[in-house]
């Protein structure tokens, strides 16, 4: 497999990988992802079981709004890559000790709820702390809209960002070196009000406010009832769906099933990756390569030895990371959720200490009704896990012990469910569970911490992993970076690499401007996403005609982890990943894919073929017909302008 020499390649297509990916393809480079899964998203995915769509992990997402901390609207706005995406009433709930707070968009509503909790001089106390904050996040952070990490700001904007608010600027400044915990006691002495700030900030970034830097909890706090969250029409898979789309428009090529096992060095320059498909082994070449993964990863296993210092090594391995995460998806009969249920709940059953207690509900079939059939709910639950897992790598996790520990776990989570939601164990129509060990087996969470390292104080911001690294033409983005963990972190972290490479190469950079064209499609699922009899989920607001159509039947497809669909095609077509890119709206990624084999050569033909594909369609059941696999690929062909 002869790819050339590259640009740049990009280790990891998760949102880091895939926005840094897009965006220098964006640039005119030549540019090569490489992904160890099958599917690119990471933990911003889906998988289907039986016609349910369900999210991986990554669903609350921040950054589409046309106000305040908007990055996933500055690259979908900068690729002109539409998508639609729905805009919740609230950004979540908290039921904070059987108390349900919801984080409206209107801060006078928010502390209406909040004074069931708190007397009238506490809440004195709450309004005077988010006087002094909003100040700053509407006159500083907001009024100089950087979609970058501020380890990556040239000096230069520094400046004139500096001259335009000095005051302001340097208190915010000030607060570089000092906890939120410093900053809250500046205004607040209830020990019961800072006991709910500790909640707020350990369900965002998995820490206390004496251990979160206090200038990220500004834009936190301030972002909850000003960007407000979203979910994409049709699953989280949509936002990788979407950012895939972009880059293969581009020219850009990614290679899935493709895991890097080292980076390869030559006097002291990155020149490219060794990886492993399918139990063979390649050599690429670039010249400059981006790990969008873990800190652990990138030091401990990627670098060989000789090329780092004992003392980063040390340095990496000694940052403390997040919890390890379970992540329960369960479908359920829609009567066991009450109808004016949000679809994001974070659950503080045990308001004075962070535990296995601490759950997010994410219910999206709320707020999109097409990824479940009519009167059932998609339920994920995710909270801590702080029982020992086995590693993905010594193959424990098929032992009877983990099973053991698996339906423990199911339990406990269970049970919480039920204590919410009366009569849910009843309506439970399917589970499963994703312990530590699956996240790390399957999106390469580190030991299953889904935050990655803590944004914690003395590993945070500027004190964690830049874009830029000891060698000059290696790069890294993902929650290890400066922005730390969530979908918009990452996203940053994703432009700052993108950044780093065209600062380096000359070429130009990407940063705010007014005058761009609106990508993002604010839309109302109710009406745009359903099922029509035949299961099929009509969703995306596509227009009629081949590429509706094209769209509606490959979203049937399962996206099976072994598809026996492709084990028996003659032709070797990767049939998941076309329906998946079909669905997407990826028409030319898709037919990529089947130029890339010998489908249409000497005797394989698919209207030739037999379609054992669909005779071995997992969807097959007593309920759902399979696939019509063999005709949607014909189809795909002709409207991609080849014959069939």
């Amino acid at each position: 497999m002869d790819e050339g020499v590259q640009d740049v390649i990009i280790i990891g297509a998760g949102l880091a990988g895939l926005t840094a990916a897009a965006l220098l393809a964006n640039r005119g480079l030549k540019v090569l992802l490489l992904e160890q899964h099958y599917q690119p998203g990471g933990s911003c995915g889906a998988f289907r079981r039986n016609g349910v769509t369900f999210d991986q992990g990554t669903s609350m997402l921040f950054g589409f709004g046309s106000r305040g901390f908007n990055p996933h609207r500055f690259v979908m706005n900068e690729l002109g890559e539409p998508i639609e995406v729905i805009r919740h009433d609230t950004l979540y709930t908290l039921k904070y000790g059987g108390v349900p707070i919801r984080f409206h968009s209107d801060l006078n509503l928010f502390f209406q709820d909040l004074s069931q909790l708190f007397d009238d001089d506490e809440m004195a106390q709450v309004r005077a702390f988010y006087r002094y904050i909003g100040d700053l996040y509407h006159k500083v952070i907001a009024a100089n809209p950087i979609c970058v990490a501020p380890s990556e700001i040239p000096p230069s904007v520094g400046l004139r960002m500096l001259l335009r608010h000095p005051l302001k600027q340097l208190k915010l400044l000030a607060l570089l070196k000092k906890s939120a915990g410093f900053l809250v006691r500046k205004f607040i002495t209830s020990e019961r009000v800072i006991g709910f700030f500790n909640k707020m900030t350990s369900t965002y970034c998995y820490t206390l406010i004496d251990e979160t830097p206090a200038i990220l909890i500004i834009t936190m706090f301030m972002d909850n009832h000003v960007g407000g969250s979203y979910y994409p029409v049709g699953s989280s898979q949509q936002l990788a769906g979407k950012l895939e789309r972009a880059f293969e428009r581009l020219g850009g090529r990614v290679l899935y099933g493709t895991r890097v096992k080292e980076i390869l060095f030559e006097n002291g320059r990155a020149v490219g990756v060794a990886a492993e498909q399918a139990g063979k082994k390649y050599v690429y070449k670039a010249d400059a390569v981006v790990h969008a993964g873990t800190v652990w990863d990138f030091y401990g296993s990627l670098i060989p030895a000789g090329e780092s210092s004992e003392e980063i090594r040390r340095w990496a391995a000694s940052l403390v990371p997040t919890y390890p995460s379970v992540v329960l998806h369960c479908l359920v009969d829609a009567s066991v959720i009450p109808e004016d249920t949000p679809p994001i709940i974070m659950l503080a059953d045990n308001p004075g200490a962070l535990d296995e207690k601490e759950i997010t509900l994410y219910i999206f079939s709320l707020a999109d009704p097409s990824i479940c059939p009519a009167g059932t709910h998609t339920v994920m639950a995710i909270g801590p896990s702080l029982r020992e897992w086995p590693s993905p790598a010594d193959g424990a996790y098929r032992s009877d012990g983990y099973m053991k520990a698996k339906r423990e776990e199911t339990k406990r989570l269970l049970d919480t469910l039920e204590r919410h939601f009366p009569g849910f164990s009843r309506g439970l129509l399917y589970n499963t569970l994703a312990t530590p060990t699956t996240l790390q087996r399957y999106v390469m969470k580190w030991r299953g911490s889904v935050a990655g390292p803590k944004q914690a104080m003395g590993q945070d911001l500027l004190n964690r992993q830049h874009a830029s690294t000891s060698w000059e033409n290696l790069f890294m983005c993902g929650e290890s970076t400066v922005m730390g963990t969530g979908s918009p972190a990452v996203t940053i972290s994703g432009i700052s690499a993108a950044n780093m490479v065209l600062r380096r190469l000359g070429k130009k950079e990407y940063w705010w401007r007014p005058d761009i064209p609106d990508a993002v499609i604010q839309v109302d699922a109710r009406k745009a996403a359903k099922r029509d009899a035949s299961g099929v989920i009509r969703g995306n607001c596509l227009p009629d005609g081949i590429l509706r159509d094209l769209h509606d039947r490959a979203a049937l497809c399962q996206w099976c982890e072994v598809p026996p669909c492709m084990g028996v095609c003659p032709a070797g077509i990767d049939i998941r990943g076309i329906t998946r890119r079909i669905e997407m709206g990826n028409i030319l990624g898709a037919s990529r894919l089947l130029e890339g084999t010998d489908r249409f050569s000497g005797e394989i033909s698919c209207k030739a073929c037999p379609a054992p594909c669909q005779t071995e369609c997992r969807r097959k059941n007593p309920d759902l017909e399979p696939v019509a696999i063999r005709p949607l690929l014909i189809d795909l062909a002709e409207a991609a302008g080849e014959k069939a």
